[in-house]
């Protein structure tokens, strides 16, 4: 009886040539999706490398439908675009401080979703928090410390952007066609 639960129609082999037929006529196929890889690996290539020598610390890292080739004219995909930002220290332990270096301490509260933290100044010259507020984004604790508002990315992306700036949930851009995401690297994993 399970045998023949699963057993694959008659007609399913001549189908399945025909759609990889039809998928190939519009473009969907491996060498598409390669050369579209390829393609998007150039680009991160290009925009990193454009963006320090402006003498910005960042690398670019293409991701999502566009750069995976899974995607059809006619969809009008966006370009998905993750910005890691390298001259940030994002620190788990006080072990992580890095003299000269913008540090942030990733702190943990019942406030807090499981996979959120918060990202407490401390200050460059010596491991200790920062205790005054430094930018126009910082939020200062009942108890002291001084933390990095989430605030901070739309603020820049604004500035960078001007009057073309768009915001849709986590990203930022000046083009309805690309999304930016903009990330802080971590040294080591989070628990």
């Amino acid at each position: 009886m399970l045998q023949a639960m699963f057993r694959i129609p008659p007609f399913f082999p001549s189908l399945s040539v025909l759609l990889c037929r039809r998928l190939d006529a519009v473009g969907a196929n491996t060498l598409v999706f390669d050369r579209r890889r390829d393609a998007f690996l150039h680009r991160e290539t290009m925009y990193t490398f454009t963006q320090q020598a402006q003498g910005l610390n960042v690398d670019a890292f293409h991701f999502g439908s566009q750069s995976e080739g899974t995607t059809t004219s006619g969809l009008r995909s966006d370009t998905d675009t993750l910005i890691s930002v390298n001259d940030v220290n994002i620190m788990l332990h006080w072990s992580d401080w890095k003299r000269g270096m913008f540090n942030l301490l990733m702190v943990k509260d019942e406030s807090t979703p499981a996979q959120h933290y918060l990202l407490q100044r401390v200050r460059s010259d010596e491991p200790l928090p920062e205790r005054r507020v430094v930018g126009p984004d910082d939020v200062i604790d009942s108890q002291g410390p001084v933390f990095l508002s989430n605030l901070y990315v739309i603020r820049t992306s604004a500035e960078v952007f001007g009057a073309d700036h768009l915001r849709r949930g986590p990203s930022n851009s000046y083009d309805e066609d690309l999304d930016y995401v903009y990330a802080l690297p971590c040294n080591s994993l989070p628990p």
